[in-house]
């Protein structure tokens, strides 16, 4: 068994929240914790690198539905990065990516959030981190 470990960082309304390990019953709770805690703002656009993720059960799919769920009613959306194994699939029975949007990793995402349209240039702020 293999504890959640989280991370973030910002960049100019976006914020990477990096896990590793698993997202089961037990570290789904300190993950609800850290989204709230981690955010700037209701309208983030909050990309998760689950590169790091080698297990998810419904608990912790739940989390990212009620993140999505939270950012569209006010303005945010929710990308998934880096999905592999187990995860990977069950994003994939589950229809999920049909909703969340996918990328092979955390800079396609960075990537294609700063082509959209409409969307503020990067800055050159340093990166905010903190880790749970």
């Amino acid at each position: 068994m293999s504890a959640l470990r989280m991370h973030h960082q910002h960049f100019n309304g976006v914020t990477v929240i990096t896990l590793a390990g698993e997202i089961d019953l037990a570290g789904a709770p300190r993950l609800k914790h850290f989204i709230g805690e981690v955010r700037q703002t209701p309208a983030d656009i909050l990309v998760f690198d689950m590169a790091g993720v080698t297990f998810m059960d419904s608990s912790g799919l739940r989390q990212l539905l009620d993140a999505y769920t939270f950012a569209q009613r006010h303005g945010g959306a929710v990308h998934l990065a880096g999905l592999r194994g187990s995860p990977a699939r069950l994003i994939e029975i589950t229809r999920v990516g049909d909703r969340l949007r996918v990328h092979p990793s955390t800079d396609a995402a960075l990537a294609a959030i700063l082509a959209t349209p409409g969307r503020p240039a990067a800055t050159d702020d340093e990166p905010h981190t903190a880790a749970a």
